[in-house]
């Protein structure tokens, strides 16, 4: 037998989180975690748990491992959307993802239409004048995902930022050649 006589770590922490002991429960969750980094299952329930300490670090770095997983097994679009939005809600609106991970997901949102959520987040990258390599792809992607639609007009800002931080990118080129 695996644990013998010993609870499992997850049954431990469902027993913490049944007490009331959030925080035990999330440490027990974060050490099996490194033991397993490839297990979505287990990013999903430290995610879950996680809801019950919004603002503590254990949940903000849950979130991170659980949504890379997400993106790295090519889950839906939208289930990764529906659980950002939990994110949010749960957290009141503090992001506390670190930059290469909200660049992940802004491509994810726009390349699946959720425009108002890829604005968000490429807009606060903007903001901090962002200049990681994935950051491209993020405005490519909602530039085409603009195009698509018919809102030219909105495509601007973006292009202009593609034009002034990323001169010498392939795909720059190739958006501003592009005619509108």
């Amino acid at each position: 037998m695996f644990f013998q006589n010993r609870l499992n770590p997850v049954a431990r922490a469902e027993k913490y989180i049944e007490k009331g002991n959030y925080k035990k429960a999330m440490k027990i969750l974060a050490s099996t975690f490194k033991k397993y980094p490839n297990s979505l299952d287990l990013a999903r329930l430290r995610f879950e748990y996680g809801k019950y300490i919004p603002f503590d670090d254990y949940h903000h770095q849950a979130a991170i491992d659980y949504f890379t997983l997400q993106m790295q097994f090519d889950v839906s679009g939208e289930k990764i959307h529906s659980d950002f939005v939990k994110y949010m809600t749960t957290t009141q609106g503090r992001i506390q993802l670190d930059d290469e991970t909200l660049v992940k997901l802004s491509v994810v949102f726009a390349a699946n239409g959720f425009e108002n959520n890829a604005v968000y987040i490429i807009n606060s990258m903007i903001r901090k004048e962002c200049e990681l390599p994935g950051f491209v792809d993020a405005l490519v992607a909602i530039i085409n995902y603009l195009e698509e639609k018919g809102a030219d007009k909105k495509t601007a800002s973006y292009k202009n930022y593609l034009k002034w931080h990323y001169p010498d990118h392939e795909m720059t080129e190739y958006i501003l050649s592009k005619k509108s």
